[in-house]
C-alpha cells in the first residue's frame, strides 16, 4: 500500500508499531520504504520473501557502466545493487558487518569474484589467519594471512598509492581514469575486528599504525582508482580512526549490515540512514517470535525456521533496502559454486611497476608487523640501529608506513645517551600519557632486559646499557 503523510507532517511508518496495527504476528513480514520526508510504501506477506533465493551468476556480477554490480535480492524482487567504483566520485570505501553465521563470508566471496570477473584487482587480508575467506586465498591479486598480514597488506597498499600520485603528479593528472594507465583496485580487511576491536589483545601502538595507514589511504585512494572495504564481525566507526571522515566515505560506497547485537545495529543506523527506515536487528532464524510466545504458553516445542545467513540492510546514500546475497551451497567446508564464478575469468592484476613496488613493500613490512608482534625489537622501515637486518625499501619507490617501535626499543633509545633513573625512563616512554605504558609494564620489561643482559644496574634505581 502508499502511504502519503499529511501536509506539513513529516512520514513516520514504525514498522513494528505498523505490524501490531495490521494484526500481523510476525514484523519481520512488513518491509516498509520511504522517502523520509512524505510518501512511503508498505509491503505485507503471509511467508518471508527472501526465504528462498537464487545462486549469482557471470552476468550478475559483471560490473555495468555505472559501477555496480548485482549482490542479491531485495524483498520486493527487485535486484540489490552495490557500486564496486563510482564513475564520478572515483573509488569507494565500503563497510561489510555481520556476526558469524549471518553471511558476511559470503557476501564478500560474491563482492570478491564480482571484482575478478569485472577486471578489479583484489587486495586482500585476512586477520582470521585466512580462515574467514579460505575461497580466496589463491585467487586475487594478493591475500594475507593473519594480524600482521593485514598491516603489511595496507602498508603495501598506500605504498602503491604512492607510486600511483607520483605518476600521477609528475604528468600533471588531476583524476584517475580506469584504465589509463592502471585497473581499478579495491583493498578488503576482513576481520578487522580482531585487530581494532576493544577487547582485543593488540598491543595500542599497532592500531595507531593501522588506523594512520587507513587515514593517509582515503586521503588519497580516490583520486588513485583505490577504494578500501572494511569488514568485521562487529564494526563501529569510531574503531577505524576518524569518525567522521569514516561515515562520510562510507555513504559514497555501501554499508551490508548483516545480523548484528542490537547495539551495533542501532550505532550503524544512526550514522548511516536518513530516509527514515525503522532498522530492526535482523533475527536468526525466519518465523514468527508469536510461536516462541505460543510455545512458552503451551510447553509444546516449535520448531525453528529455516536461517536467516545472507539478510542484510543495505544502505547507501542514507537509503536503507532490506535484501538477501545470492545463495552460496556450502560442499565439504567450501563454496564450489563461489569459486567456480571465481574461475571464470581471469586474475587481474597490477601494472609490473606497480607489482614489485607492492611486493618490496609487503615484505619490508610484514618482517617488522611479525616481530613487533612478537615482542621482538622492530626497527622502521626505513631501516634502524637495534635488531636484525632487513630488506631495504626500494630505492625508486614509495617506502611502506613505518611499524610501530616496541617498549623494548624504546626503553633502549632511552638509555642509548647514558644511565637513568627508573622514573626518567618511564617518563622517557611516556609512562602518564593517553596512549602510554603503565609504570609495572615498564619495570617488568627492564627486568626481562637485564635478565636477557641487554642492561645493567650500577646502583639500585639506576638503569644503562650492558657494555663491552
Amino acid at each position: 500500500m502508499r502511504i502519503v503523510a499529511e501536509d506539513s507532517k513529516m512520514i513516520s511508518l514504525p514498522r513494528v508499531r505498523l505490524a501490531r496495527a495490521l494484526g500481523v504476528t510476525d514484523p519481520e513480514l512488513v518491509m516498509v520504504e520511504t522517502d523520509g520526508m512524505a510518501s512511503g510504501v508498505v509491503s505485507v506477506y503471509r511467508e518471508h520473501p527472501l526465504i528462498n533465493i537464487r545462486e549469482a551468476t557471470v552476468e550478475d556480477l559483471t560490473m555495468r557502466p555505472d559501477g555496480t554490480i548485482a549482490l542479491g535480492l531485495c524483498h520486493d524482487g527487485r535486484v540489490a545493487r552495490i557500486p564496486l567504483y563510482d564513475p564520478e566520485l572515483g573509488a569507494i570505501t565500503d563497510l561489510v558487518v555481520g556476526a558469524p553465521g549471518s553471511g558476511k563470508s559470503v557476501t564478500l566471496n560474491t563482492i570478491l569474484a564480482a571484482e575478478r570477473i569485472s577486471s578489479v584487482v583484489s587486495i586482500v587480508a585476512d586477520a582470521q589467519n585466512g580462515m574467514s575467506l579460505p575461497e580466496a586465498n589463491g585467487r586475487v591479486f594478493h591475500f594475507g594471512a593473519g594480524i600482521a598480514a593485514l598491516g603489511a597488506t595496507l602498508a603495501a597498499a598506500c605504498a602503491v598509492a604512492d607510486y600511483r600520485e607520483t605518476v600521477s603528479s609528475a604528468n600533471g593528472w588531476g583524476a584517475f581514469a580506469l584504465g589509463e594507465p592502471w585497473a581499478l583496485v579495491n583493498v578488503s580487511l576482513d576481520e578487522i575486528n580482531r585487530v581494532l576491536g576493544a577487547e582485543v589483545d593488540v598491543p595500542q601502538e599497532y592500531r595507531k599504525w593501522i588506523t594512520g595507514m587507513i587515514g593517509r589511504f582515503q586521503l588519497t585512494g580516490r583520486k588513485l582508482g583505490m577504494g578500501l572495504r572494511f569488514a568485521g564481525q562487529s564494526i563501529h566507526v569510531a574503531d577505524l580512526g576518524d569518525a567522521e571522515k569514516i561515515r562520510a566515505n562510507a555513504k559514497n560506497g555501501t554499508v551490508w549490515l548483516g545480523r548484528v547485537n542490537s547495539s551495533t545495529t542501532k550505532s550503524m543506523a544512526s550514522d548511516m540512514v536518513t530516509d527514515g527506515t525503522e532498522v530492526t536487528p535482523i533475527p536468526k532464524h525466519f518465523g514468527s517470535v508469536a510461536a516462541d510466545v505460543e510455545a512458552a504458553w503451551t510447553g509444546e516445542e516449535v520448531p525453528r525456521g529455516p536461517v536467516t545467513a545472507g539478510r542484510a540492510w543495505l544502505i547507501q546514500g542514507g537509503k536503507c533496502l532490506n535484501t538477501r546475497v545470492f545463495k552460496a551451497v556450502k560442499e565439504n567446508r567450501t563454496f564450489p559454486g563461489l569459486i567456480a564464478l571465481y574461475e571464470s575469468a581471469p586474475i587481474p592484476q597490477l601494472t609490473p611497476e606497480e607489482a614489485a613496488v607492492f611486493q618490496r613493500a609487503y615484505t619490508v613490512a610484514l618482517d617488522a608487523a611479525e616481530r613487533f608482534l612478537a615482542g621482538e625489537d622492530a626497527d622502521t622501515a626505513e631501516g634502524g640501529e637495534t635488531g636484525a637486518q632487513r630488506p631495504a625499501a626500494p630505492a625508486a619507490g614509495p617506502v611502506p608506513p613505518s611499524a610501530p617501535r616496541t617498549l623494548r626499543d624504546r626503553i633502549l633509545d632511552a638509555l642509548a645517551d647514558g644511565p637513568r633513573r627508573t622514573r626518567e625512563i618511564r617518563t622517557a616512554v611516556g609512562v602518564g600519557t593517553p596512549d602510554g605504558p603503565a609504570s609495572g609494564t615498564v619495570d617488568n620489561t627492564l627486568g626481562k632486559l637485564r635478565d636477557e643482559g641487554l642492561v645493567t644496574q650500577p646502583t639500585r634505581g639506576t638503569w644503562s646499557l650492558t657494555t663491552g
